[in-house]
């Protein structure tokens, strides 16, 4: 993927969108396995970091692309 090919670039913008939606669902999903008690506070503690970490990068990937396409505006 080049920074020229918009069209590769907004399919990754797509893709990276619902990875976020992904990983939305099973932090729901953790949540409800932690509340029902299911889980240990130390397998949900660890669990949810690695789901945050992921988020955060998704949602850094997702910050640079749509600067890239014109979505959004970094210093508006």
């Amino acid at each position: 993927m080049g920074l020229a090919d918009m069209n590769e670039i907004k399919k990754y913008v797509k893709s990276l969108k619902q990875r976020k939606k992904d990983i939305e669902n099973r932090f729901m999903e953790l949540l409800n396995l932690k509340k029902n008690g299911k889980i240990s506070d130390e397998e949900y503690e660890e669990r949810r970091k690695k789901l945050e970490r992921e988020y955060v990068e998704v949602m850094d990937r997702l910050a640079q692309m749509r600067y890239f396409t014109g979505e959004e505006q970094l210093f508006a």
